[in-house]
């Protein structure tokens, strides 16, 4: 009887995994879709770059074709950074009306994107909410327009349009970061279609609106709502600037810079979580790429967390304790052309550089 049994189970077993396939000529064999295993890198103080703490709220930065590397810098507008770490004020922006002198005006020179002609790169000031455009060959600097409150990022897509973010209704960096402390749906998202037209609201009543980009055929534009630990999606049509709200693209804890990767995965920069983190929509898949989290980081986080959900303030929580061994909290990131380099910005005064 026992051996009648088992025979029973192996027929059983055997008709199961010889299901019909007419592809296949062994139908034993279960075909799954591979998955690329990203990495996975730590702080290190190897890592930083250039180094020697020359930067100044390193929030954002772009790559250039010849090696180069342009960041935000509070002090001068723009920083430009050698492939040895040299680097130097890039742009005369006091020309063009840009000002730092504190305590009385304090720049916050914020976002930085490369105009689709190689030729130009535009920076955003989150602080007085004027935009920038810089020649890159001869560092001509002209401010292009002057919104009435902070931008705090920007795209340029292939048509030329120009697409910003207003994190809230603040006219300084004090007002700015309150919006912060006690979240206010004043934040929006903006199209330029050239650089002489008005803007057209696209989204208004975000929670801190914050980074913004778009995939590589500009079919979709993605917008980080960074109090709301979310990325807005939206179906676009860069020729008319059209737009057609998709909902929720993605849930990653306070969403700040974001960018689509060579391989179409979204990274998103979490400044409360010291990690960036790659959202694979192929796969519906989220992936730790960085992690500079420690014990006393995941204290505050959780705290800010419960502060959140109760509608209590949390702008204090704003310490070195939140970002440290970090330079600075982190804000973003960007590649190198070649997608073999990645460098991590933040609000101090190095990045972080990882060969990918």
């Amino acid at each position: 009887m026992k051996h009648l049994v088992k025979l029973l189970i192996l027929s059983l077993i055997f008709n199961i995994t010889s299901c019909d396939n007419p592809n296949s000529n062994n139908k034993n064999i279960i075909i799954e879709k591979s998955i690329e295993q990203l990495p996975y890198f730590t702080y290190q103080k190897e890592s930083l770059f250039p180094g020697d703490g020359s930067l100044l709220r390193a929030e954002d930065g772009v790559y250039l074709e010849d090696g180069r590397i342009i960041v935000v810098d509070q002090a001068k507008g723009l920083r430009l950074i050698e492939s040895d770490g040299s680097n130097r004020p890039f742009g005369d922006f006091a020309s063009a009306g840009f000002v730092h002198n504190p305590p009385n005006q304090v720049a916050g020179p914020n976002g930085v994107v490369l105009d689709q002609d190689g030729k130009h790169v535009l920076m955003s000031d989150v602080a007085d909410g004027k935009i920038y455009r810089v020649n890159v060959a001869t560092e001509d600097v002209e401010m292009i327009y002057d919104h009435p409150f902070g931008v705090n990022t920007i795209y340029s897509d292939k048509t030329g349009a120009i697409w910003f973010s207003q994190s809230a209704e603040s006219l300084n960096l004090s007002e700015m970061f309150q919006a912060a402390n006690l979240p206010v749906p004043t934040g929006a998202v903006f199209r330029m279609a050239n650089l002489e037209s008005p803007p057209v609201k696209i989204m208004d009543s975000l929670y801190f609106a914050n980074g913004i980009t778009m995939d590589k055929d500009e079919k979709h534009l993605y917008v980080a709502e960074t109090m709301m630990n979310r990325v807005h999606a939206f179906e676009v049509d860069t020729k008319s600037g059209s737009t057609n709200y998709l909902g929720i693209a993605t849930n990653v804890g306070s969403p700040d810079n974001i960018l689509i990767d060579q391989k179409g995965r979204l990274i998103v920069a979490s400044p409360l979580y010291n990690q960036v983190v790659a959202v694979d929509f192929e796969n519906h898949s989220q992936h730790i790429i960085f992690d500079g989290s420690s014990s006393e980081n995941l204290k505050i986080s959780n705290e800010w967390n419960r502060r959140s959900n109760l509608g209590m303030e949390r702008l204090e929580l704003l310490s070195p304790n939140l970002f440290s061994p970090l330079p600075g909290l982190l804000t973003g990131m960007f590649f190198s052309t070649d997608g073999q380099t990645l460098y991590i910005s933040n609000l101090g005064n190095d990045l972080l550089k990882y060969k990918f």
